[in-house]
C-alpha cells in the first residue's frame, strides 16, 4: 500500500491484498467467537477485534491515495492483531452478553481505531513539523501529504472518533448495572479522562485554532490514555489479578 502512493500501476496488487488479508481476519473471527462462544473477549481477542477494525479503517482511508502512508501503518499493526487470533481464552462468560454490551464493544472498538489512527497521523505531522524546522526539506518522503492536510486528516479522524467514544461511555453508564462488582470503575474513569482530553482539544480547535505541536500533544497523551483504558486495565486485571471483565 505504501509504495502505491508513488507507483499506481501497484494499487491494484496493493488492494488485493490488502482486502485478502481483512477477509483471512475476518474468517478467523468469527471462527474464534464461535469456538469460544460470542464475545468471549480477554485481551488477546480484543487485540484482534481492534487490529480488524483498523483494517477496515485503513481501507477507507486509503481511498484517497495521499492518504495511503496512514493506511500502511494501519494495515501493519491490523496485522499484529490479526496475529493474535484464537487461542483457548482463560476465562468464560457465565451470562451471554445482551445486544446492549454488544453494542458498547462495536462503538469503543471503532472508536479506539479512529484514535488510533489521529495517534498515527499526530506521530507523522510531528515527523514533517521536526524535519522543517530543522531545514531538511530535501530529506521529507515525497510519499507524505502536506502538513495542513495531515492536520485536518487527523482532526477529522478525532470528530469521528470523539462521536463513537461518547456513544460508548453512554451505553457503558446505561446498560453495565455495577461498575465495581464488574470491575470496570478504573477502565471508565480512564475513559471519561480520554473523553474529555479530546474534547478539550476540539473545543480548542474550534474556538482558539489550536494547531500544531500543542493539537499534536493533545492528541498523543488522550490516546495514551484511551489506551490505559483499554488494554492497560484489563491486562491488570487478567495477568496480575486473574479477573475479568467483557
Amino acid at each position: 500500500m505504501f509504495k502505491s502512493v508513488n507507483r499506481p500501476r501497484l494499487s491494484a496488487l496493493a488492494w488485493v491484498c490488502a482486502l485478502t488479508a481483512l477477509v483471512d481476519h475476518s474468517f478467523a473471527l468469527v471462527h474464534a467467537l464461535r469456538t469460544y462462544g460470542p464475545w468471549m473477549i480477554d485481551i488477546r481477542m480484543a487485540m484482534s477485534l481492534l487490529g480488524w477494525t483498523l483494517g477496515m479503517l485503513a481501507c477507507v482511508v486509503a481511498v484517497d491515495r495521499g492518504n495511503r502512508v496512514i493506511a500502511a501503518i494501519l494495515f501493519l499493526n491490523a496485522g499484529v492483531g490479526a496475529a493474535l487470533t484464537g487461542g483457548s481464552p482463560r476465562f468464560e462468560v457465565s451470562v451471554p452478553p445482551s445486544w446492549e454490551l454488544t453494542a458498547h464493544i462495536l462503538l469503543s472498538m471503532g472508536a479506539a481505531a479512529l484514535l488510533f489512527g489521529a495517534a498515527v497521523t499526530a506521530l507523522l505531522i510531528f515527523f514533517l513539523d521536526r524535519r522543517l524546522r530543522k531545514r531538511r526539506i530535501s530529506d521529507l518522503p515525497s510519499a507524505l501529504p502536506p502538513l495542513d492536510e495531515l492536520e485536518n486528516v487527523m482532526f477529522r479522524l478525532i470528530t469521528a472518533g470523539f462521536v463513537l467514544l461518547t456513544m460508548a461511555l453512554f451505553t457503558g453508564f446505561v446498560f453495565v448495572t455495577n461498575l465495581f462488582a464488574q470491575h470496570l470503575i478504573h477502565k471508565t474513569v480512564l475513559s471519561v479522562i480520554a473523553w474529555v482530553l479530546f474534547g478539550v482539544l476540539l473545543a480548542g480547535r474550534a474556538r482558539f485554532g489550536w494547531r500544531g505541536r500543542p493539537a499534536v500533544r493533545w492528541t498523543l497523551i488522550g490516546f495514551a490514555v484511551l489506551l490505559l483504558a483499554y488494554f492497560g486495565s484489563k491486562f491488570v486485571l487478567e495477568s496480575v489479578l486473574g479477573r475479568h471483565w467483557g
